[in-house]
């Protein structure tokens, strides 16, 4: 099997446009059509369905695809060694990860060791945590769920408590500790339900009794700290973004029960660790460390 022939058909595979695929591969998409009918012919086998302008998938070509798609991440493991043994590619790192407050502090001092690395960050979703568990796409995943998984390894980094936040306006930024079962009516801002730090802070509410009433729902985490500034309404926030907007606003220990979760990350153990994000992760462990120094 050729291995440009390949390349063509996965590209195809994962944009499900021919148009679009022609302009990735830098070929005229007649070019394309033709190599694709000639692969077929080769493998003796239809791998698409076709409506029209529409491809997709036919069951030949969904096996085809996931083999394709480990051949080429093992592809660009080899590529990436070898560039960093070039000395090419070594201030390069990718991180997924669902943590905008904590993780901005911690590539923020990372710069100041390797200021002129190339890091791209991409949010935790469920086709880049594939991305990165099967075909080691990305360096490294930060977290705050563990993931059981053959082909990664979780590293706890650190255990951090959650407090309810509010407005000094409020009555009760006069406190220094609060029951959530003697809250009533107090408006709450947070992310929409899909996100698992809403589901987490629910399912604690949810346990000691209490439901809290959301008044704002947003999509964007950065937004809700703003907005408790703003005296829109109270949120709740990890320990380790408590020292944000503090002038306007109160952090209060919350005294039902462990209310806690734990900051983790993923590494994998089959694909190429490059020495960058090595020194990522020994970085993280470090930041932790002074963190749990300092409680």
């Amino acid at each position: 099997m050729n291995l440009l022939k390949l390349r063509y058909f996965y590209t195809i595979a994962k944009l499900e446009n021919m148009s679009l695929a022609a302009k990735e591969l830098f070929i005229s998409q007649p070019a394309l059509s033709k190599a694709l009918t000639n692969f077929e012919a080769e493998l003796e086998m239809d791998l698409f369905f076709r409506r029209g302008k529409r491809i997709s998938l036919n069951e030949n070509g969904e096996f085809l695809y996931k083999r394709a798609e480990r051949i080429f991440a093992e592809i660009h493991d080899l590529e990436r060694g070898l560039e960093e043994r070039r000395g090419e590619g070594s201030g390069k790192l990718s991180i997924v990860t669902t943590l905008p407050y904590t993780f901005t502090n911690i590539i923020d001092l990372f710069f100041n060791d390797y200021p002129q690395i190339k890091y791209t960050q991409v949010p935790l979703s469920k086709e880049n945590l594939i991305q990165f568990i099967e075909y080691g796409k990305y360096d490294v995943c930060i977290t705050t769920e563990k993931i059981d998984h053959p082909n990664v390894e979780w590293v706890p980094l650190f255990e951090e408590e959650i407090f309810l936040t509010v407005p000094k306006s409020y009555p009760e930024a006069n406190l220094e500790v609060i029951d959530m079962k003697n809250l009533r009516e107090l408006p709450f801002i947070g992310l929409t339900n899909q996100y698992s730090f809403r589901q987490f802070t629910d399912e604690f509410c949810s346990s000691v009794g209490y439901s809290p009433v959301y008044q704002v729902e947003v999509e964007e985490a950065t937004i809700i700290l703003q907005l408790v500034k703003n005296g829109r309404g109270a949120a709740f926030t990890p320990e380790t973004s408590v020292n944000l907007y503090e002038d306007k606003i109160k952090h209060i220990k919350i005294i039902n029960g462990q209310f806690t979760r734990t900051i983790g990350l993923l590494k994998h153990r089959y694909f190429y660790p490059t020495q960058i994000s090595k020194a990522f992760i020994e970085h993280c462990h470090n930041y932790f460390e002074k963190i749990k120094g300092n409680i």
